[in-house]
């Protein structure tokens, strides 16, 4: 109980330090290979728990990304522990990545519940929680994708969400791709 209030001040503080500008971006060349490979072990214990099969495509060391790597990183984290919180057990999670002029797209996909296309946009509004109900609870106060978006957009980014009803979601992260050094 202790942790998950912690969890939802810390969430209210960073939405109101975003809000007021008062966020620090350290800004650079970040491997994205090396990003995706710290996921899998913070979403371990709730993979497990949940009986949820995940995978993620390890992209060549070569996909560079310019980003802060604390923001970036929970970016992801966020949308992974929604694709958890949100696709029932035995369901799957995927992380891809791909590259294309210029930007890099991280794809978070679930087999998950879905969205209605009507209230896909308002998730990413501030304390909105599209699948709160008053016998089922999420457990958050709806700012993770609101403070996401514009940690996402503060890096030259943006984030995106796709879904169907019943058949899960995807979010998109896309970042900046760093040019690579070329070596001589």
């Amino acid at each position: 109980s202790q942790r998950h209030l912690l969890g939802l001040i810390n969430d209210v503080l960073e939405f109101a330090r975003i809000e007021a500008g008062r966020v620090e971006y350290h800004v650079a060349t970040l491997p994205v290979a090396t990003l995706l490979s710290e996921l899998e072990d913070f979403v371990r214990p709730q993979l497990r728990e949940r009986d949820l099969e995940f995978h993620c495509d390890q992209p060549r060391d070569e996909v560079l990304v310019r980003a802060d790597p604390d923001k970036a990183r929970q970016i992801l984290l966020n949308l992974l522990s929604n694709a958890v919180k949100f696709t029932p057990p035995k369901g799957q999670i995927d992380v891809r990545c791909e590259q294309v002029d210029g930007r890099v797209f991280i794809r978070v996909h679930d087999t998950g519940i879905g969205i209605a296309p009507d209230r896909l946009e308002s998730v990413f509004e501030p304390f909105v929680q599209v699948h709160r109900t008053l016998t089922e609870p999420t457990g958050g106060v709806g700012l993770g994708l609101a403070i996401s978006r514009d940690l996402a957009r503060a890096m030259g980014g943006d984030l995106r969400a796709e879904s169907t009803v019943g058949a899960g979601s995807t979010f998109t992260l896309d970042l900046p791709a760093a040019p690579r050094v070329q070596q001589t």
